[in-house]
């Protein structure tokens, strides 16, 4: 991995634990994040005067990829905000950071046939793994199947699924853009844009006819004007770095230096409950993510 797309997925890992922690504190409705994302498309929309011209150039293939990520978005938003109605940012968030680092590899080989993870990193996602069975856990002796039956861990699995459906989707979609002839930032400025617009197309009738919520009563705006700034700007970053790496199963993994952020916050600002077994979860998940981004 080269240097400038480590630093980029450094500054998106800090961006992205922000807007997790204004999304638990302020607002735990899709409304909210449907908002977010309205606002952060119309702050980032100059950027698409830079690419203009090439999306004439663009084939079927990337528009339908394109609407597909926008699905897989909507899903991961809607798992994010109804994880955090049930459970604590402690939890939830290195749940849904770290299991999508399992997934993706997965979908990788189903797609391209094969991957370039090794023996050691197949051990990191094992432990990844240990670590997320641990994570839910107050005390080890009593723990019991029930624990992960809740609805928290239900809509973590929703957002960690769909982050693994569009880091792929978004993975391919840019290759199309960089064959256009698109430089790497570009290209992955102009797609968050467009993203979130075919997000939007989802998310709306989502927040409106599924969970019945007010489209018009708006979030507190100040809030959702920076939540959007930072979720937009955060996976922009993401993506000019995917253009920069060989295979999206390293940029997956090196964007999980947020978790231990964003455990931090919820133990330290948000004063959540730090049991044993989370504790000793967040160590070895860690560990994991350590390995997996060798």
């Amino acid at each position: 991995m080269t240097p400038e797309a480590f630093i980029l997925i450094l500054v998106s890992a800090l961006l992205h634990a922000g807007w997790n922690l204004i999304g638990k504190r302020t607002a735990q409705t899709v409304r909210f994040y449907a908002w977010a994302m309205a606002a952060g498309m119309v702050l980032y929309s100059p950027l698409l005067l830079l690419s203009l011209d090439a999306f004439q150039k663009l084939p079927p293939l990337f528009w339908g990829l394109l609407f597909a990520s926008g699905f897989c978005q909507t899903c991961y938003m809607t798992g994010l905000a109804r994880a955090y109605t049930h459970g604590n940012l402690s939890m939830v968030y290195p749940l849904a950071r770290a299991l999508p680092v399992v997934f993706v590899p997965v979908l990788v080989i189903m797609v391209y046939g094969q991957t370039q993870l090794d023996s050691i990193h197949l051990l990191g996602i094992l432990l990844i793994v240990f670590g997320a069975i641990a994570l839910p856990l107050k005390r080890w002796r009593d723990w019991h199947f029930k624990d992960y039956l809740t609805p928290a861990i239900g809509w973590v699995l929703v957002a960690a699924l769909a982050t693994a459906g569009y880091s792929i989707l978004d993975s391919m979609a840019i290759s199309i853009m960089r064959d256009t002839g698109l430089t790497a930032f570009n290209a992955g400025s102009s797609f968050v844009v467009l993203q979130a617009g075919a997000t939007l197309c989802w998310m709306l009738p989502t927040v409106a006819f599924l969970f019945r919520e007010n489209l018009f009563e708006f979030p507190d705006r100040r809030w959702t004007l920076l939540a959007g700034c930072f979720v937009i700007g955060t996976y922009m970053l993401v993506l000019v770095s995917m253009s920069l790496v060989t295979e999206v199963s390293y940029v997956v993994a090196l964007r999980q230096i947020s978790i231990p952020i964003g455990f931090l916050i919820g133990i330290i600002w948000l004063k959540e409950s730090l049991g044993l077994p989370k504790l000793q979860g967040f160590v070895v998940l860690l560990s994991g993510l350590l390995l997996v981004s060798l």
